[in-house]
């Protein structure tokens, strides 16, 4: 359970500020002094500190700057109350290394704070972490820490080994400092990580460094790095700092994912789950270019259903959707490999067929033109009609198309529950 430390000479404004505390689950130990604070800091451990302007025995900001003199009070998130805003007060404070100030009469403001900051400190990570340090004792500072945190660590001492491991495994982040073994430093890594292809050259990357500088900081930015950690580490600002990583990262993977989903939504059919045809649109080219490239057939398949209209005119649209999605399981159950299936529009569908010959796609068209005919969905007698067309030498998906469905509307005048080849 996180712990917090509150300092208020009153009893009663301590307990109100504790309940703040109670109920996001963080346990309370209260001081009413300067004093008192202190010596608590020194005899405890805390997740977190909060004290008030008015202690008594000194100023909230005088007690804090002496705390962190003693080294009492760094690496947790150190809040200041006043009974009434005063900018200069909350300036000062915040010069001195407070974290943020609140009004005593609007503790809705702290609650807020402590709620994302409780979610955030009991946050698990989970993930492999790419560590490349050299130093033994940074790096089984930085092991102890991320392991803690829940990550799992692989350590290299030299960019070169690290670099070596990026094609094997799959990382989450990556840490490294910059100042390495071997000939290549941690700038090597970082432009190895962005130069992966995809998502993992998308990699969050913070930077390690015992010289903090500007032009040292500005040096790792450029080069591709996320944030950076002055040597020697902290602990808590390490954990921190990987957690806004990861959690940006986790964010960015989320959009990505709804991104994905968006598009794969745009190109599929709502009713049977098939591609549509801006799916086929897409797919063609690349199909057509292939066939052309390599002089291998490829074979169109424009299917509609007979007597469709009088289908949902005589049973219903619902009952007309239900012969849709029969159909189309029937034709999704023959679809294998780089073969591309689409509900094209309405009752119609197309099957796009790389490396199969005219004769081949008509058997196979034969074939799902008896199981329609027998499939009898729902009590409903249906049937369908096939056109088909192979692509012809330097041919483009249009006039492949039409020839297709020429075929079909062929059929159609024929009596219908038959296939036609162009």
């Amino acid at each position: 359970m996180l712990k917090a430390l509150l300092i208020d000479p009153s009893r009663f404004q301590r307990s109100v500020i504790a309940s703040v505390f109670v109920r996001r689950n963080v346990k309370v130990d209260m001081a009413d002094s300067a004093a008192a604070g202190l010596k608590a800091l020194a005899e405890g451990h805390y997740d977190i500190l909060c004290f008030s302007f008015e202690l008594g025995d000194m100023r909230g900001t005088e007690f804090y700057r002496e705390a962190l003199k003693r080294r009492l009070a760094g690496g947790m998130p150190a809040l200041m109350l006043a009974a009434t805003p005063d900018k200069k007060v909350f300036d000062d404070a915040i010069a001195a290394g407070v974290t943020d100030c609140f009004p005593k009469a609007e503790l809705g403001d702290l609650e807020q704070y402590v709620e994302q900051w409780e979610r955030r400190a009991n946050r698990r990570m989970s993930g492999h972490v790419l560590l490349v340090e050299d130093s033994d004792t940074a790096a089984n500072f930085c092991i102890e820490v991320m392991e803690g945190l829940g990550l799992k660590v692989s350590r290299f001492r030299t960019a070169e080994e690290a670099i070596a491991s990026l094609a094997r495994e799959d990382y989450k982040i990556v840490v490294t400092d910059f100042v390495l073994e071997g000939l290549q430093t941690g700038l090597s890594v970082i432009r190895a990580v962005r130069a992966q292809p995809g998502r993992k050259g998308e990699l969050p990357i913070l930077a390690l460094s015992s010289i903090d500088s500007v032009a040292r900081r500005v040096d790792i930015l450029r080069a591709g790095a996320n944030d950076f950690v002055t040597k020697p580490v902290v602990a808590e600002e390490l954990a921190a700092r990987l957690g806004n990583l990861l959690m940006l990262r986790e964010l960015f993977d989320q959009l990505a994912a709804q991104h994905e989903l968006v598009k794969e939504m745009a190109l599929r059919d709502g009713l049977t789950s098939l591609h549509n045809r801006y799916h086929l649109m897409a797919e063609m080219p690349r199909l057509i270019d292939d066939a052309h490239a390599k002089n291998m057939p490829l074979t169109l398949v424009v299917i509609d259903i007979d007597h469709f209209k009088k289908i949902n005119d005589q049973h219903g649209h619902s009952r007309g959707d239900a012969v849709l999605v029969a159909v189309a399981d029937i034709l999704r159950g023959i679809v294998r490999g780089q073969q591309a299936l689409v509900r094209y529009g309405g009752e119609e569908f197309v099957l796009a067929l790389p490396g199969t010959t005219t004769l081949q796609a008509g058997l196979g068209a034969e074939r799902l033109r008896e199981k329609i005919a027998a499939a009898n969905p729902g009590g409903i007698p249906v049937t369908a009609s096939f056109g088909i067309a192979t692509l012809l030498p330097g041919e483009s998906f249009d006039p492949l198309f039409s020839r297709a469905d020429a075929a079909l509307y062929e059929a159609k005048r024929g009596g219908r529950n038959q296939v036609v080849s162009a």
